[in-house]
């Protein structure tokens, strides 16, 4: 990070606001397109990587790896952005994924789990290896590259989403 320019960090914050945004519609707002299609439900399980009647293995492994794929992006720009990388990057996954199970059950909407807590971190901790791994690879511009992939896909998300909202 230390080469890059104050532009190219306003412009990472600002990719990651949009990221941080689209997360909390994912994971709090379970991507609804009104108030009333949110779902009332407050449960809290504390037993990892139970999932009660939804025994099948295959969704145990579709939830784990979506919970780890939403959180990647998350690591590696609280480690890019952050002043202790590592600290930066597995802790503020752990706090935001934290947040957001505890937001779901005072609120009611959704199921809080440490199941989620768990595999979000571990999504944290992929995005911090891989920004390491990219900062000895791009020599001081991997926030550079990151930030420019994920306003690209930001923008396609973005598109899609405007597609929905017009459709429905």
């Amino acid at each position: 990070m230390e080469k890059e320019s104050k532009k190219g960090k306003i412009f990472a914050l600002a990719v990651m606001g949009i990221y941080l945004l689209f997360l909390c519609w994912l994971i709090l707002f379970k991507m609804a397109d009104s108030l009333d299609k949110i779902p009332s439900r407050r449960s809290i399980n504390f037993v990892p990587f139970y999932y009660g009647e939804f025994n099948g293995s295959q969704f145990q492994l579709f939830d784990i790896l979506y919970n780890m794929l939403v959180f990647v992006p998350a690591g590696f720009y609280f480690a890019a952005l952050g002043k202790k990388k590592i600290i930066s990057g597995i802790g503020g996954c752990f706090i935001l994924s934290l947040s957001f199970e505890v937001l779901q059950w005072v609120f009611a909407i959704g199921s809080s789990d440490i199941t989620d807590l768990i595999t979000n971190t571990a999504g944290g901790v992929v995005g911090t290896g891989i920004y390491f791994l990219l900062r000895k690879l791009s020599r001081g511009h991997e926030v550079k590259i990151v930030s420019i992939i994920g306003a690209v896909i930001e923008l396609g998300l973005i598109g899609l989403l405007v597609l929905l909202f017009i459709n429905n």
